[in-house]
């Protein structure tokens, strides 16, 4: 088991002030509905499926972290047609929604229950959680 980081006050802090600095230098990139598009197509869900508020708080934590420009490129262009960095980045945005992990540093857990891995395992269910009565006697579905 990986343990959780510790949050201090200075990290804390520095997140603070680097979003306020990206919120007044950094143009917007579009909204949380256009990212939510963007996932999809990388994910391979449907954007209904696709949470809106990890949504914002994943493309805040992409912006904060820099990748303004990549995230600009990666919605002008199709997925895995890009520079390297686009691809990397492609490669986060796609574990941030399979995980439920948002890259910071050190990295948060934002969506852990409802991460997409929980949807595409259909075998495996979050830790702590039931898969119901017996549910762990039978064959997977696939």
């Amino acid at each position: 088991m990986v343990p959780t980081p510790k949050l201090t006050r200075r990290s804390f802090a520095a997140f603070c002030g680097a979003a306020t600095g990206v919120a007044f230098a950094t143009p917007v990139i579009g909204d949380a509905d256009s990212f939510r598009a963007l996932s999809a197509k990388l994910t391979g869900f449907d954007e209904s499926a696709l949470d809106p508020q990890f949504a914002t708080e994943l493309r805040h934590a992409l912006l904060v972290a820099g990748h303004a420009a990549g995230l600009e490129e990666l919605s002008e262009s199709t997925p895995a047609a890009g520079t390297a960095a686009a691809l990397a980045l492609e490669a986060d945005i796609i574990s941030a929604w399979y995980s439920g992990v948002i890259p910071l540093t050190p990295p948060v857990v934002g969506k852990l229950y409802g991460a997409l891995v929980w949807s595409a395992a259909d075998f495996a269910t979050p830790p702590g959680m039931c898969a119901g009565g017996g549910g762990w006697s039978g064959a997977p579905a696939r």
